[in-house]
């Protein structure tokens, strides 16, 4: 009979053993959080800068072409000249609708690149420049405000 109840209590475990293995998963989770949430991050930061890039490019290519800056973002994307939503850019230029040769940016969806803080297509453009940025007001891990790059 005593070697029934010997067995009987080294069925489980001892509260103390409980609270070791829980503050054990404690520690390595406050290690291993903050790291995949700054590896997230960079990803998001690599993300904007490939579709800045992008966005850039074809701004770059539509002002070559058509001696204006598009007066839309989405005018990028116009499969013909016709299509380009106004015939001048913020700073008067005259949009060359004959020269255009575009769409100057294509994407698998047919719009424009999400913003990958805001997943919304909301890029901060100006017609009179040519400038196009974030419009998410958080700042990046190097310090700069994404709504500057």
């Amino acid at each position: 009979m005593a070697t029934w109840q010997k067995s009987l209590r080294r069925c489980g475990f001892t509260l103390i053993e409980v609270l070791i293995v829980i503050t054990v998963i404690a520690i390595l989770a406050l290690l291993v959080v903050p790291r995949a949430m700054g590896a997230q991050r960079k990803a998001k930061e690599a993300q904007l800068r490939g579709n800045l890039k992008q966005l850039r490019d074809g701004i770059e290519r539509f002002e070559a072409t058509s001696a204006a800056w598009p007066p839309a973002l989405g005018d990028l994307m116009a499969s013909t000249g016709s299509d380009i939503s106004a015939d001048l850019d913020g700073r008067g230029g005259s949009v060359d609708r004959m020269a255009y040769d575009g769409p100057y940016l294509v994407t698998g969806s047919g719009a424009l690149p999400p913003d990958p803080f805001t997943e919304a297509p909301d890029w901060t453009y100006d017609n009179t420049t040519g400038a196009v940025h974030s419009s998410s007001t958080l700042t990046s891990i190097s310090g700069s405000a994404y709504n500057t790059w």
